[in-house]
């Protein structure tokens, strides 16, 4: 039986949390796009059957249900489900024929990519692959010239999957201790193996560069574990994304088993509205906090989310990451920019609330100095909010 007959027989605890996280971004995310008044669009690009042989709904039913509770309130919002699917397709379509304005395209995302870059809509990918070589990065690197009202990504890229591969072909032995995971789990891995240049060629595809094998040579070479490793992978990964200008803002989601191992995989969050980033942060803090709270009243606790990876950053509070944000950034920053640098610093460590507690807590000692224009609220008082709707806000640290 192939790895993907194997992968839906039953929904592991990996695909569980890749699309809680999903379920959970895009009800707010809907909400607030709705408001474009633009065409909608939820794009699964691995959609795969749509159900688990378990009874679990997989991606594509989470987002059609999605769909299905927006056209129940207003059936005539244009919102659709876009599913690329080449295997399960037959599957697939049997499972959402009850759903409304969904459509399930019959081949694969590589064939498919380029039919769904239509103009002036707002579109949404989920970019779940089974494995690693379909995510060439000149094909995300479209989507910026594609004239979408607003784009945004939510993608499980297997950063240490990348790196084993990379081991293989460079020929260097790889350390199974700092795993915590059964390594060909999920299909972690494509079956096939490559030859040596055309693996290279592939993985400089994916990373769009060489820049892996140096990461991995001072690796081999024990200048690096694979923990530093796959976080410099990782975060020269997102300059990539950021420095091509295919995203302006992103957040990685680092899951592991246990803080000790390696992430399983990263959740890669991409927009370019600071309001996307926003609300990515404040609603994945408050769910997973209410995950783990939920799991540990009584419950075994299935994930430990570390984030910022205590392996490169050491010890971190908040109060401390905004000063060094200030002084990185010539000691001023606008309070929009500030609250972009400090989410994409800790992820989803902190919420907005949480920022802006810890700057009027910093206020008030007079770490820093907060300036608002206007002055003074419409009654003629002092203004102390950090509604940056209402005021120009410039935080400066007190040198």
């Amino acid at each position: 039986m192939g790895g993907t007959d194997k992968f839906f027989k039953k929904k592991r605890k990996w695909s569980v949390i890749k699309d809680s996280i999903l379920e959970w971004y895009l009800t707010p995310y809907i909400a607030k796009i709705l408001s474009t008044h633009k065409p909608v669009v939820l794009v699964d690009c691995f959609a795969g059957m749509g159900k688990f042989e378990d009874g679990c709904d997989g991606s594509p039913l989470i987002i059609a249900k999605k769909i299905q509770s927006v056209l129940d309130e207003d059936a005539y919002t244009d919102i659709q489900g876009v599913f690329i699917e080449k295997k399960y397709a037959e599957d697939l379509m049997g499972n959402l024929k009850v759903y409304a304005n969904c459509e399930v395209i019959e081949g694969t995302f590589e064939e498919n990519f380029e039919n769904i870059l239509k103009p002036n809509r707002n579109i949404f990918l989920y970019i779940d692959p089974y494995g690693i070589k379909s995510l060439d990065f000149k094909r995300f690197a479209k989507l910026k010239d594609s004239g979408f009202y607003s784009y945004e990504m939510l993608m499980n890229f297997n950063s240490f999957g990348f790196l084993r591969e990379g081991c293989r072909l460079m020929k260097y032995k790889y350390n199974v201790e700092c795993i915590g995971f059964n390594d060909d789990d999920e299909g972690l891995y494509e079956a096939e193996k490559l030859d040596t240049s055309d693996g290279i060629k592939l993985l400089n595809s994916i990373a769009d560069g060489e820049y892996w094998r140096e990461i991995l040579t001072k690796y081999h070479l024990k200048q690096y574990d694979m923990f530093k490793a796959e976080e410099i992978f990782v975060n020269e990964y997102i300059k990539r994304l950021k420095g091509k200008k295919i995203f302006k803002y992103t957040v990685n989601i680092p899951i592991k088993l246990k803080t000790k191992n390696i992430p399983k995989y990263r959740l890669i969050f991409g927009t370019n509205h600071h309001e996307g980033l926003f609300l990515m942060c404040n609603n994945m803090n408050k769910q997973w906090k209410q995950i783990l709270n939920d799991q540990r009243n009584g419950q075994m606790v299935l994930f430990e989310y570390d984030y910022p990876d205590r392996s490169i950053f050491g010890d971190f509070d908040l109060k401390k990451g905004i000063v060094s944000t200030l002084e990185e950034r010539g000691y001023s920053l606008n309070l929009i920019d500030l609250y972009c640098k400090v989410i994409e610093k800790f992820g989803i460590a902190y919420s907005l609330p949480d920022c802006r507690a810890s700057l009027k807590g910093m206020e008030d000692e007079r770490t820093i100095v907060i300036i608002r224009n206007p002055s003074k609220t419409r009654t003629g008082r002092v203004a102390t909010g950090f509604d940056y709707t209402k005021y120009k806000i410039e935080v400066r640290r007190i040198q």
